[in-house]
């Protein structure tokens, strides 16, 4: 039976730089969990480039059966990453302020070393979360190069299985190369879009440029394309057929799935919360204040990364047009993701409006338990992106049981189905028109939910199955 190498090239420097999963790191540690559940742990490994030395490295799934790798740090530890100051929790949004990280880790470390439990509650943590993560970190293993060579394991007929960007680390090609001509080994890669190359005028710098040459040559070495929606398979197919290139593509969906496999873990909860007629004791209690005032008022939430393809500032200005028509029963608009490029209208239209007049929230780099809180809580979501490779946000708002309003274009009807209400990204009437649909007529929104919960979701189980499938 071959083995499973699945490549983290790109994997490693996110968990260096960002202290939880988002989009496609999301979907590959979820992906890789269950191939080894169903595969075993000798049969599944990680494999990445080492750019130090050169070479591709290999190291065996770890044996310990209780080794959770959806815990970030655990995670590092089984690849040897040594984790930044930001991948403690609560420093997401200090991501580009690295003096004023520092200044908040050095004001916490005072304040836990001074037992202030108070402190942590007012920022949304406790005294013990913060006192293991600090000992989590500084003791994160991390070694040079401790892993084998992909030369000293290959045999041929295993499978190089990439899930991430496969075109974007520097360096990693050749040795896809090598490992395909010279090892004998199938390359599979599973692409989440065409985005740089279909529009790329959502894109910034030379990626458009790196994602074309990459596909011209990708078929050199690559044994089959995994496409994560029907229409990514069809940018893909069209890409190939222009450039004369003949290999198979096969159309693996993602999941509708909660970001938890479970409700988390809420171990400073009070014993007598444990009865259900009290979870939203028990769901709040380590959340920041600001996040449980969100709830005061009803809001729509819209998730992902604040960039220019995410199409904010057309959804900002219907709200700015709503507010000023007194529209009754208006929600508040949160927008919960980290800040990305090419955004600078939205960034000044929330700037100059005082955020919509109070009409808007940004919560800046939320982890899951905040992001499930967000969703668990909304009245619906909104994605009005000009363009999607899947869209996962649609899918998790259907997995809490939202409805949505979403782009009726590229992918995400495939993702939304009937569950959801539509518009055109590049129609501001059209926009306004589906989101009052279900603020003004809340029996329409009910109908809506109805059908999301009588509906057949997809898993991460069945995406891991049909990959395998794929693979074999």
């Amino acid at each position: 039976m071959p083995r499973y190498i699945f490549d983290v090239t790109a994997l490693m420097p996110y968990l260096a730089r960002h202290s939880q999963l988002s989009g496609i790191q999301r979907v590959s540690i979820k992906t890789m969990i269950r191939a080894q559940e169903r595969l075993g742990s000798d049969k599944v490994w990680f494999g990445y480039h080492d750019r130090i030395t050169n070479t591709y490295r290999v190291h065996p799934w770890p044996t310990d059966s209780q080794c959770d790798l959806t815990h970030y740090t655990t995670l590092c530890e089984v690849l040897h990453i040594r984790p930044s100051l930001r991948s403690l929790p609560r420093m997401e949004k200090y991501a580009k302020r690295p003096l004023k990280r520092r200044w908040k880790v050095w004001v916490r470390d005072f304040q836990a070393k001074r037992g202030n439990k108070k402190y942590f509650q007012r920022v949304g943590l406790s005294l013990e979360d913060w006192t293991s993560a600090r000992a989590e970190l500084s003791g994160t293993a991390h070694r040079s190069h401790p892993h084998e060579r992909l030369e000293s394991i290959a045999r041929v007929g295993d499978r190089l299985v990439l899930l991430d960007n496969a075109w974007h680390p520097r360096g990693l090609e050749p040795w896809l190369k090598h490992a395909r001509t010279d090892l004998g080994l199938d390359v599979y890669v599973l692409l989440h879009d065409l985005i740089p190359v279909v529009t790329p005028y959502y894109t910034e710098g030379d990626m458009s440029f790196r994602l074309y040459d990459w596909l011209v040559r990708a078929p050199e070495y690559v044994t089959c394309f995994l496409a994560n929606s029907e229409n990514t398979a069809r940018d893909l197919r069209a890409f190939l057929e222009n450039q004369g290139a003949s290999l198979p593509v096969t159309v693996v969906p993602l999941a509708q799935a909660p970001l938890h496999d479970a409700a988390p873990s809420l171990g400073c909860a009070p014993e007598n919360a444990s009865d259900s007629t009290y979870s939203a004791v028990r769901e709040a209690v380590r959340l920041p204040d600001h996040i449980r005032a969100l709830t005061k008022t009803p809001y729509v939430l819209v998730v992902g990364t604040m960039e220019v393809r995410k199409n904010l500032w057309q959804l900002a200005t219907v709200w700015d047009r709503l507010r000023q028509q007194s529209i009754p029963n208006l929600p508040r608009l949160v927008f919960a993701g980290r800040h990305g490029w090419m955004n600078e209208d939205f960034d000044r239209l929330m700037q100059a409006t005082g955020q919509l007049r109070g009409w808007a929230e940004i919560v800046e780099g939320p982890d899951d338990n905040i992001l499930a809180y967000l969703y668990r809580n909304c009245l619906f979501t909104v994605t009005a992106s000009f363009y999607e490779g899947w869209g996962l946000p649609i899918g998790e708002s259907l997995a809490y049981g939202k409805t949505a309003v979403v782009s009726n274009t590229s992918s995400m009807p495939e993702v939304g189905g009937d569950m959801v209400e539509y518009c055109d990204p590049h129609s501001l009437d059209s926009i306004e028109a589906a989101c009052l649909r279900l603020i003004d007529h809340p029996d329409h929104r009910i109908e809506l939910e109805e059908r999301i919960s009588k509906t057949h979701l997809r898993s991460w189980d069945e995406v891991a199955q049909d990959i395998l499938e794929a693979l074999a």
